[in-house]
C-alpha cells in the first residue's frame, strides 16, 4: 500500500464504530420516553400476561391435536434465520474507509458479526429453553422430545449452532456481487435452517445433525462458487440506512420526528390499486398517497406483519389464541398505517402546485381502504373455522376491528396535529 493511501487510513476502527454506535442511541434516547407515556408498554405487557397464561393453559391441559411440531419448527427458524448486522456506515464513509478495508473487516465487522452470532445463538436457546416443556407434553411430538439430559443439551446444542452458522451464511449473503445470487442464497439458506430444524425436533439426534451438517455444507459451497466482493460496502450501507428508517419509523407511531427519506419499491403486484384512482384534481391527494403507501416501506412492514399473523392464525387452531392473533395484528398494523399521515411531498410542491386543503382526508381514507381490507381478510383467516361454533364473538370482533379501521384510525390520520406544509 502507499504512502497516501497510509495516510488516509482511519486510526481505531473498532472506537469509531462504538462511538457511531453510542451516538445513534442518544439520538433515539429523547423519544423512548413517548413510547413509554404512549401506553405502549402496557400493551406489551398485557400480551406478555396474555401468552403466560395461554403458555401455562397448555401445559396444565394439552390438547391432543395441539400442532407442536408445527409451532416448535415456526419458532425456532424465526429465532435462528434472524440475523441483523449493525455497521453504521454512511454513504460518505467509503471515501475514508476503502484504504483500510482489510482493517475495517478486523476490528470493526468482525466484532459485529461474532456479537451477532452470540445473540443468535442465545436468542435460538431462549426459545427452546420455553418451547421444550411443551415439545416434551404435546401428544404429537412426545415420542420425538428426549429422555436422558444429555440429549437434550446436544439439541440445545445443535439449535444454537445453527443460529451460529445462519449468522455465517448471511455474511456470505451480503457479499454475492448479484442481486438475484443474493436471493438465491437467501432462499436456500432459509429452506436449509427450516429443513434442519424440523428434522432436530421430529427426527433421532444423530441423523437430522447429520442432516443439517449436510445443508449448511452445500448452502456455504454455493456461496462460496458464487462472485463476491471482499467486502459489501454498499449493501451494508443500504442495510444501515434500513435499520435507522425503521427505528424512526416506529418512534414516528408515537411522536412527530423528522425521518429520512425511503427508496421507493416497484411492487407491481399490488401497485396498480393506485392507478384506479380517478385523474382530476379532487383525488390528485388520494393517488399522491396510494401510490407512496403501496410502493414505501410502510406497506412493506404493513403487509409483512399482516402476513406473519395470518399465518400464525391458520397454524394456531385454538379460539383464544386465533382472537388473540387477530386483535393484535389489528392493533399494531393499525399503528403502522398512521406513519402515512405523516408523508410530505415537499419535494413535489413545485411541480404539483396542490391545495392542502384535501390532503388529511386523502391520507384518512388510504388508512381507511388499507385498515378495511386487512380487517376483512385476517377475519376470513381467523374467525372463518369458528363462525359455526361461536359466531357471535367473532362478529363482535368483526364488528370492533371496522370500527377501529374505518372510523378510528382515520380520524386520528385526519385530526393529527401537525403542519399543512408542503
Amino acid at each position: 500500500m502507499s504512502n497516501p493511501e497510509r495516510a488516509r487510513e482511519p486510526r481505531g476502527l473498532g472506537d469509531w464504530r462504538r462511538e457511531r454506535s453510542a451516538a445513534f442511541r442518544r439520538e433515539l434516547f429523547p423519544y423512548l420516553r413517548y413510547v413509554a407515556q404512549s401506553g405502549f408498554a402496557l400493551l406489551l405487557a398485557a400480551i406478555g400476561i396474555t401468552l403466560l397464561a395461554g403458555y401455562a393453559g397448555l401445559l396444565s391441559d394439552m390438547p391432543p391435536a395441539w400442532p407442536a411440531d408445527v409451532v416448535g419448527v415456526a419458532l425456532l427458524f424465526f429465532a435462528a434465520v434472524y440475523t441483523p448486522l449493525r455497521s453504521y456506515l454512511q454513504p460518505a464513509d467509503t471515501v475514508f474507509l476503502l484504504p483500510a478495508e482489510t482493517r475495517m473487516m478486523s476490528e470493526s465487522l468482525g466484532p459485529a458479526l461474532r456479537r451477532s452470532g452470540g445473540y443468535g445463538a442465545l436468542r435460538t436457546l431462549a426459545v427452546f429453553a420455553v418451547f421444550a416443556p411443551l415439545y416434551a407434553k404435546a401428544p404429537v411430538t412426545a415420542d420425538a422430545a428426549p429422555a436422558q439430559p444429555g440429549v437434550w443439551a446436544a439439541l440445545a446444542a445443535a439449535f444454537s449452532l445453527l443460529a451460529v452458522w445462519n449468522t455465517y451464511a448471511a455474511w456470505q449473503e451480503r457479499r454475492a456481487a448479484a442481486a438475484t445470487a443474493r436471493l438465491a442464497l437467501r432462499f436456500a439458506r432459509w429452506t436449509a435452517t427450516l429443513l434442519a430444524a424440523a428434522a432436530l425436533l421430529t427426527q433421532p439426534l444423530l441423523p437430522a445433525a447429520g442432516f443439517m451438517l449436510l445443508a449448511a455444507v452445500a448452502v456455504s459451497l454455493s456461496a462460496r462458487l458464487t462472485p463476491r466482493h471482499r467486502l459489501p460496502w454498499d449493501r451494508l450501507i443500504a442495510e444501515e440506512g434500513a435499520a435507522r428508517r425503521r427505528w424512526l419509523s416506529f418512534l414516528g407511531w408515537f411522536v412527530d420526528i423528522p425521518t429520512e427519506e425511503p427508496p421507493a419499491a416497484l411492487r407491481a403486484w399490488i401497485a396498480w390499486i393506485a392507478d384506479r384512482v380517478p385523474r382530476s384534481p379532487r383525488y390528485a391527494w388520494h393517488f399522491l398517497y396510494a401510490k407512496t403507501f403501496l410502493r414505501g416501506e410502510a406497506f412493506g412492514a404493513f403487509w409483512r406483519w399482516s402476513a406473519l399473523m395470518a399465518v400464525v392464525a391458520l397454524f394456531a387452531r385454538t379460539l383464544a389464541v386465533d382472537m388473540m392473533v387477530y386483535i393484535v395484528a389489528l392493533a399494531v398494523g393499525g399503528l403502522q398505517l398512521t406513519e402515512l399521515g405523516r408523508i410530505r411531498f415537499a419535494e413535489h410542491a413545485s411541480v404539483v402546485p396542490l391545495s392542502s386543503d384535501g390532503r388529511r382526508g386523502a391520507a384518512a381514507a388510504v388508512v381507511r381502504m388499507a385498515g378495511l381490507a386487512a380487517a376483512a381478510l385476517l377475519w376470513l383467516d381467523a374467525g372463518m373455522p369458528y363462525l359455526a361454533s361461536s359466531p357471535f364473538w367473532w362478529l363482535i370482533a368483526l364488528a370492533v376491528a371496522l370500527v377501529w379501521t374505518g372510523w378510528l384510525l382515520p380520524r386520528r390520520v385526519a385530526a393529527k396535529d401537525e403542519e399543512d406544509e408542503l
